[in-house]
């Protein structure tokens, strides 16, 4: 069967570099821009997982596994969920494909003149979505309904106005990443952290003594960053020459084209965090506290995640862009497979190292105050069942992120579809036994499902996958990090026999110690199974200290 790649042609006529395409301005290609790349992004983010752990550790301190805090987490979501899948997710990935195809083919004026159709279009429809929802939350909130959904729906009014400034900046951050400037869009989160810790900190103190009031505070404090999100990208924008004005033009053809790709990228994104509101949402019928405790063991998996996944593929769908505009299919695959690798590399022995340590873990960032050691252990048993799929959350983002990059958003929204029904059903069965957990131990394999599809329908339309080279460095890899898992696991046995107690510092001592001595084995196992990723860092290393 011959193999169409691309948009439908053949991969001979697409490895012909026409002189109709102009070379690309500032064009990122190769392992060295892609690594620095989602380096600085994994540096940013990496700050921005630190403070949202401190934000976390502050959060789990003053409202524990609350009726209260899940509400918060609730109204929090809903417009996080529509940010996710309209702005940064979506919106990206059919945004950044047609801006890179015009920046190359038309110069960076025609780019921006369609950036601009684009953000028009976006903002003026969620302007008035935002003004409809704000409409039938004020008729909500005095309806006769339990607690819990009426401080939900309450918090809900201060955060859908936040959803309107976080696009603005997802738009801003599409425009910058195209143009190899990945600083000021990075920023954003660690933003949003940094309010939130003031806010728990210095904010709540002064709103009194009910929860109810002190979350009303938090939540306009998270408004608020959204304007300094917003902020930072001003300056990096006028650089490069572009303004935001609104331009209207629905003929365009780009835009239109856009807007074929946008729809089942749209739902397609919708599944992803559909399938995280469905946790959530079975989360309420498990109990108070149940979406608490997911939201704890979510946002520790979320860390190596956001760290190095997220990381990658945002650097990632911009260079096969530019790979896929200037018909560069191997270049395409072989930035795919050294993706892959790179993160498997670092993701599996992290899910190892969760799973080993799982509550020494949560016991030490957040037990103390109202998280007490029953939160500890729901969220120690979240946390190893969403962990146990880390892998396929990883390697979905570096997948979707090739099928967006040649413009093809049906195969992984079809795929989707899929594993969202999967969630459902092992949800269901898995909630009778695990409560919150098997929410998570569901989600894990449908994700792992979803992945294993997703590389062999690449194979199947896109182009042939590296299988044997993934495989072989993925099983290399997964052998170290066993070995570093049962080392890990002796470690902070031994270690707990001499610093004995719950206090702080014990806790530092046993859990960093245990890392130390994992990750040591870790790095001597690679070298002994001939970790191909790992001679590739040690050379780079070395070519680094020379200079």
């Amino acid at each position: 069967m011959k193999k169409t790649s691309f948009l439908g042609k053949s991969p001979e006529t697409l490895t012909q570099v026409t002189s109709s395409v102009n070379p690309p301005v500032n064009s990122p290609t190769g392992k060295r821009h892609l690594v620095k790349a989602a380096g600085l992004v994994g540096l940013m983010t990496l700050a921005s997982r630190i403070l949202g752990m401190i934000r976390d550790v502050v959060s789990a301190k003053n409202f524990g596994t609350t009726w209260q805090w899940d509400a918060f987490l609730y109204a929090f979501m809903l417009p996080n969920f529509l940010r996710r899948i309209v702005a940064e997710g979506a919106l990206a990935s059919a945004f950044i494909p047609v801006y890179t195809e015009v920046l190359n083919k038309k110069g960076k004026e025609e780019a921006f003149h369609y950036a601009r159709l684009v953000e028009s279009v976006l903002l003026t429809s969620l302007a008035v979505l935002i003004l409809v929802i704000e409409l039938a939350l004020n008729y909500a909130v005095h309806l006769p309904l339990s607690p819990r959904l009426v401080l939900i729906f309450d918090l809900s009014r201060y955060f859908f106005p936040y959803l309107w400034l976080i696009s603005l900046f997802a738009m801003g951050m599409g425009v910058l990443n195209c143009h190899n400037h990945f600083f000021a869009p990075s920023l954003g989160p660690v933003i949003l952290d940094i309010f939130w810790i003031a806010g728990v900190i210095w904010i709540i103190p002064h709103a009194g003594s009910i929860p109810e009031s002190q979350l009303h505070w938090l939540t306009v404090v998270l408004l608020v960053s959204g304007l300094f999100q917003v902020g930072v990208q001003i300056r990096p924008l006028r650089a490069l020459g572009f303004r935001w004005k609104l331009v209207f033009d629905f003929m365009d053809v780009n835009l239109r084209k856009t807007g074929r790709l946008f729809l089942p990228s749209l739902f397609g994104f919708a599944i992803v965090q559909i399938n995280i509101l469905m946790d959530s949402a079975m989360g309420y019928w498990a109990g108070p506290g149940a979406n608490s405790s997911l939201w704890y063991g979510n946002r520790i998996m979320q860390f190596p995640l956001g760290i190095f996944a997220i990381a990658m593929g945002t650097a990632l769908l911009p260079t096969i862009s530019h790979h896929v505009a200037r018909k560069e299919i191997e270049e395409t695959k072989k930035t795919m497979s050294f993706a892959l690798r790179s993160i498997f590399f670092i993701i599996l022995p992290s899910t190892v190292g969760l799973i080993v340590l799982r509550e020494p873990i949560v016991a030490m960032l957040f037990q103390r105050g109202e998280f007490d050691a029953l939160s500890t252990q729901r969220t120690a048993a979240v946390l190893m069942c969403y962990s146990f799929g880390l892998f396929a959350y990883s390697g979905q983002k570096i997948m979707t992120a090739g099928f967006y990059a040649m413009q093809d958003t049906k195969t992984p929204f079809w795929l989707g579809v899929s594993d969202l029904l999967l969630n459902i059903v092992f949800n269901l069965i898995l909630l009778q036994f695990l409560r919150e957990a098997g929410l998570a131990l569901g989600t894990s394999i449908s994700g792992i499902l979803e992945f294993l599809a997703l590389m062999f329908f690449f194979n199947r339309k896109i182009a042939a996958f590296p299988f044997r080279e993934v495989g072989n460095s993925f099983v290399r890899v997964l052998i170290a990090s066993l070995v570093m898992g049962a080392v890990t696991y002796f470690c902070y046995q031994g270690l707990s026999s001499i610093f004995v107690g719950d206090k702080i510092a014990p806790m530092l001592i046993k859990v960093f110690g245990s890392i130390t001595a994992g990750t040591i084995s870790y790095i001597i196992f690679c070298f002994v199974l001939r970790v191909h990723e790992l001679q590739e860092a040690s050379n780079w290393a070395l070519k680094k200290f020379r200079k």
